[in-house]
């Protein structure tokens, strides 16, 4: 029996182990609020963004448009990557309505003379 519990053990010590770092990165689209350039954070409405010490964050302004990739580690957003949000695409103009196919019709007359002799 204790040759069974003792690798059974440590199966599920290493399988809940590496379960709790796998992290999924989202991606989160909005409106910067606030940078702290010194501070690496960005806020996107109330969520605040942390990223790397020494990630450039220099070019982003509020009221951008941007779309962050981040996961959450504990209780803190990280942010892994930040770029400028892809313009909505422009609506196409409305089409012109096509005027009317213009109808042709053919009158064909038969004219047939009779001669007598």
């Amino acid at each position: 029996m204790r040759k069974f519990l003792l690798p059974l053990a440590l199966v599920a010590t290493l399988a809940t182990g590496t379960a709790a770092f796998a992290t999924t990165n989202s991606a989160v689209t909005g409106t910067v609020t606030a940078v702290d350039v010194k501070g690496e954070t960005v806020a996107l409405g109330k969520t605040v963004y942390h990223f790397a010490k020494g990630f450039d964050l220099s070019k982003i302004t509020k009221g951008e448009k941007v779309t962050i990739m981040a996961h959450k580690y504990k209780t803190t957003e990280v942010g892994v990557s930040i770029v400028a949000a892809a313009p909505a695409p422009a609506k196409p103009a409305p089409m012109k309505p096509k005027a009317p196919a213009k109808t042709v019709t053919k009158t064909v007359t038969k004219t047939t003379t009779k001669t007598t002799k």
